[in-house]
């Protein structure tokens, strides 16, 4: 594990200040990959990493422990919080926020481009009013449940 939250931090290193939850046993590359992926966004200053949930976003709560803010319809925050299953290689996008108008194609984007070819993006929730439709069409490893 050490060498794996040595190499989390050192990807994000400067972009974005992550913490990982004490759950975590072992990093998957591909969490790697995402967060560093979303750390390159202007926006994205903080992460959270749990056993099965990255956090991403512009803004945190306040509290005992901090969470990056994915509320939809936040009216200053930036985020995305995805569900990682790795027995069935799919991520979920649970929640996606946006005060920056772009900036949500731009999180499942850079998402998107780090799922191998046997992984897929899902929605289960949509409330976006054609934001999910958008952005099903122009991927074809996304889809609604």
């Amino acid at each position: 594990m050490k060498n794996n939250k040595f190499n989390i931090y050192d990807l994000v290193e400067g972009k974005a200040e992550i913490t990982i939850s004490t759950g975590v046993k072992e990093i998957h590359p591909l969490v790697q990959t995402i967060a560093s992926n979303l750390a390159d966004l202007e926006h994205i200053r903080f992460i959270r990493i749990t056993p099965d949930t990255l956090f991403a976003s512009s803004e945190i709560s306040e509290g005992r422990i901090p969470i990056p803010i994915t509320k939809p319809d936040h009216p200053t925050a930036s985020g995305v919080q995805l569900i990682i299953d790795q027995a069935f290689n799919y991520i979920q996008f649970y929640e996606i926020t946006s005060s920056v108008q772009g900036y949500g194609g731009k999180m499942v984007d850079v998402v998107i481009k780090a799922l191998p070819i046997d992984w897929q993006a899902i929605v289960v929730m949509d409330w976006s009013q054609g934001f999910w439709e958008r952005m099903i069409e122009k991927y074809d490893n996304l889809s609604r449940l």
